[in-house]
């Protein structure tokens, strides 16, 4: 069994290691750079923040390394090398939270992987994913789940739920649940108006339901790894946040919903429902620059009426 090494460790834990590495040829070469971050449960689960969404590493006692996600394409990489840096175990699984490219997006980059798994519904979306056609089907789930699922055991266990559409219709939340953390994909991308990709089966009247029910069914979580939070070269705070924040998001949802359903049956436009939607003192510390995309999101499934079902 190979160890973590823990003089990495240490500088994870100050506040990071970057990990450059040159991607391209000639003129078209730039530095991929991503920062590693120490969970600190026990030296075997860490945080990958650049190039896209964040990636969780977990370094197993048995079964090799675990990613959950691969970020942009041309980051497989930067991400191995920050593997690298930590454990010389292979990577063995990875875990895609839902289809997004800035998510699967560095699949193909893995050629030994063994299992990559998602949501059914996922799967679906990402047999559609440029990058993951032809050649790189190969790099599609070769496992998928309808409900909940349960990966090895023990210190090594991490359990996968969906709960229901929301930032689309395949969204897994991981769950690490020896180490009290989950990584909640971009359901939870940071603390701003979601993004609801309808292509993809997203849902913002769901959302809330959704989120709400997340809560109710997953104890004993105390950290969450959200999709995109600043990355430690942006922000000396670390880059996970709490189950509280969590479940505040659900409210934030919940409070979004309302607000934009009460806008729409009183005949407003959506310029004006956006403008009349003000979360800021409920929520000061979010960004809601990003508010009129959600309202008119939602806007579009009030206007059919329809609320996409949950498969």
């Amino acid at each position: 069994m190979a160890h973590p090494r823990s003089i990495v460790l240490g500088l994870l834990v100050v506040g990071g290691v970057a990990v450059a590495v040159a991607g391209g040829s000639g003129a078209q070469e730039e530095a991929r750079t991503v920062a590693v971050q120490s969970m600190n449960v026990g030296e075997n689960l860490y945080v990958i923040s650049g190039g896209g969404g964040h990636t969780a590493m977990l370094v197993t006692g048995d079964h090799g390394v675990v990613l959950v996600d691969t970020k942009n394409p041309g980051w497989g990489s930067a991400i191995l090398g920050a593997v690298q840096a930590v454990t010389d175990q292979p990577v063995t699984t990875i875990i895609n939270t839902h289809a997004h490219g800035d998510h699967v997006g560095s699949n193909p980059e893995f050629p030994d992987v063994v299992t990559i798994v998602a949501h059914r519904n996922a799967g679906t979306s990402m047999a559609r994913v440029e990058t993951l056609t032809g050649p790189n089907e190969a790099f599609l789930p070769t496992e998928t789940y309808d409900e909940t699922v349960t990966l090895f055991e023990g210190r090594d266990r991490i359990d996968l739920y969906y709960a229901g559409a929301g930032h689309t219709d395949g969204d897994t939340i991981v769950v690490f649940p020896e180490l009290g953390t989950a990584h909640v994909g971009d359901l939870f991308a940071w603390k701003a108006p979601p993004f609801i990709d309808h292509s993809n089966g997203g849902s913002g009247v769901a959302y809330p339901q959704t989120l709400a029910g997340a809560v109710a069914q997953i104890q004993g979580v105390s950290r969450v790894i959200p999709g995109h939070a600043p990355p430690p070269s942006e922000s000396p705070i670390r880059v996970w946040m709490t189950w509280d924040d969590f479940e505040e998001y659900a409210a934030f949802t919940r409070d979004l919903l309302e607000a934009t359903r009460e806008a729409y049956e009183a005949g407003k436009s959506v310029d004006e429902a956006a403008a009349s939607v003000d979360l800021q003192q409920r929520y000061p510390d979010y960004d809601l620059t990003r508010t009129a995309r959600s309202v008119e999101a939602i806007y579009d499934e009030l206007r059919l009426s329809v609320t996409p079902i949950r498969r």
